[in-house]
């Protein structure tokens, strides 16, 4: 357990608790919003049994400085995961980009775009800084959702199975090992069916309590989803598979 809690993907968000004290007094001053933050969205109500789903997620340096064009690929990937892990459907994105190398600007936008063209959500706009300290780039997303079908990191009740819905049918990135890439190879039409699925599943009430599984891992986005919903659990480290 101490090798997860010292793990890069976990230790570098511990100021997350500060951002959260001091917005303390911000999630919800239009009474409206029915999960903010601890989930991988938020949701607020629409009415008439909707929700708007909001995230957003900025891509590590690393990846950014090695691969610009993987980074790109990947700001849409994991927004687009975000809304899906919630039962969602995903709908449009936004970006802010900082570039202060201009040669990484075309390497960038084409992973960008070959994710828009592979997921089948567009990007809508954005904000440039064209003269920025470093080069980042962060997207958010909107989605939509029935309000009593989704899927959240508060609602694991005691005796649920812990189920981990990975495919199997994929690999290390080349560069990045932490990088299990299931879609890149992939034909457009089986990854949006894959993306549709987990909606599906919550439609018909088959999953209400997840998380999308993100840089601390398994183990380390299990811990999220439980210390968010007050619960613990067994894991067998042997039932996971290895490549």
């Amino acid at each position: 357990m101490k090798e997860v809690q010292e793990f890069e993907g976990v230790s570098r968000k511990s100021s997350i608790d500060n951002v959260i004290n001091l917005l303390s007094e911000a999630y919800n001053v239009s009474g409206d919003v029915i999960i903010d933050i601890g989930d991988d969205a938020s949701a607020v109500d629409i009415g008439n049994n909707q929700v708007v789903l909001i995230a957003a997620d900025g891509i590590w340096g690393q990846i950014m400085n090695v691969n610009p064009y993987w980074a790109g690929y990947c700001s849409v990937l994991v927004n687009v995961n975000d809304i899906a892990a919630m039962g969602g459907k995903p709908l449009a994105m936004v970006n802010i980009m900082s570039i202060n190398h201009d040669e990484i600007y075309e390497e960038l936008l084409t992973g960008i775009k070959d994710g828009c063209l592979k997921f089948g959500v567009p990007m809508v706009g954005g904000h440039l800084h064209p003269d920025g300290d470093c080069d980042s780039v962060g997207v958010a997303i909107v989605g939509i959702a029935q309000k009593d079908k989704l899927i959240t990191s508060f609602d694991a009740k005691t005796g649920d199975k812990v189920i981990v819905a990975i495919d199997l049918d994929g690999k290390p990135h080349e560069m990045f090992s932490l990088n299990w890439d299931t879609t890149y190879d992939k034909d457009s039409k089986l990854v949006r069916d894959q993306i549709t699925a987990v909606q599906y599943l919550a439609e018909h009430d088959y999953i209400k309590a997840g998380k999308d599984i993100s840089n601390p891992g398994i183990l380390g986005t299990l811990e999220m989803l439980l210390e968010t919903s007050g619960k613990g659990a067994n894991v067998n480290l042997l039932d996971i598979p290895k490549n």
